[in-house]
C-alpha cells in the first residue's frame, strides 16, 4: 500500500489530472485508482485535448494483437461547477457518432440512465451499432466527479456487461 501511495504521489507530481504509475495503474489527482485489466496488456495514454473549460486525458488499455479492451477519458472542468456528467455524455455521443461514421455502421443514439457499479453511482448507456454483417455494442460508464471518469467498451459480444462491471467495481473511486 505504501509503495502505491509513493508511486501515485511521484506520478502526480509529473503533472495533470491523471497518470500511469510504474505498476500500470492510472491514478487521478483526487486519488481515484484505475487498475490494469486482468488480461495481458497495459494502459497507454493517447493525445490529450483541452478547451477553455475542460482538460481531457485519453487512455486505452492496449492488448497485444487485439483492439483496445477499454478506453478511459479523464475530464476536468476548469471552473468551479459541480460535476454533472453532461459534458461526458456529449463525449460519449461524439465517440459513438465518430466510430460509427468511420466504420460504416448505423447506430442507435445512446440513452443514459443511472446505475450503481459497486458503491459508485454512474451514468450508463448501452448502444447498438450495425452495418448489416456485424453488430457491435458500446458500453459507456460515466463517473461524474472532479476529475470525471468515462469508460467506453466496444465489443462484438452480447451480454458482457457483467464482466465490465466486475472490472469497474475494482476501480477505487474517490
Amino acid at each position: 500500500m505504501l509503495a502505491l501511495m509513493v508511486s501515485s504521489a511521484d506520478a502526480l507530481t509529473r503533472g495533470g489530472a491523471a497518470t500511469i504509475t510504474s505498476e500500470g495503474t492510472i491514478v487521478t489527482s483526487n486519488g481515484t485508482s484505475v487498475p490494469p485489466l486482468p488480461q495481458a496488456g497495459r494502459w497507454t495514454e493517447f493525445e490529450s485535448k483541452s478547451s477553455e473549460q475542460y482538460d481531457i486525458r485519453h487512455f486505452m488499455y492496449v492488448v497485444p494483437q487485439e483492439p483496445p479492451a477499454i478506453e478511459l477519458y479523464v475530464t476536468t472542468n476548469k471552473g468551479d461547477e459541480t460535476p454533472d456528467g453532461v459534458f461526458e455524455t456529449g463525449l460519449v455521443n461524439g465517440f459513438v457518432r465518430g466510430f460509427a461514421s468511420k466504420a460504416g455502421f448505423g447506430y442507435d443514439e445512446p440513452v443514459f440512465g443511472e446505475r450503481y457499479v459497486g458503491q459508485a453511482k454512474t451514468r450508463h448507456a448501452l448502444t447498438r451499432m450495425s452495418n448489416g454483417r456485424q453488430t457491435l455494442w458500446v458500453h459507456a460508464y460515466i463517473y461524474p466527479r472532479k476529475p470525471s471518469l468515462t469508460f467506453i467498451v466496444v465489443t462484438g459480444k452480447e451480454g458482457v456487461q457483467e464482466g465490465i462491471e466486475t472490472y469497474l467495481s475494482r476501480v477505487e473511486v474517490r
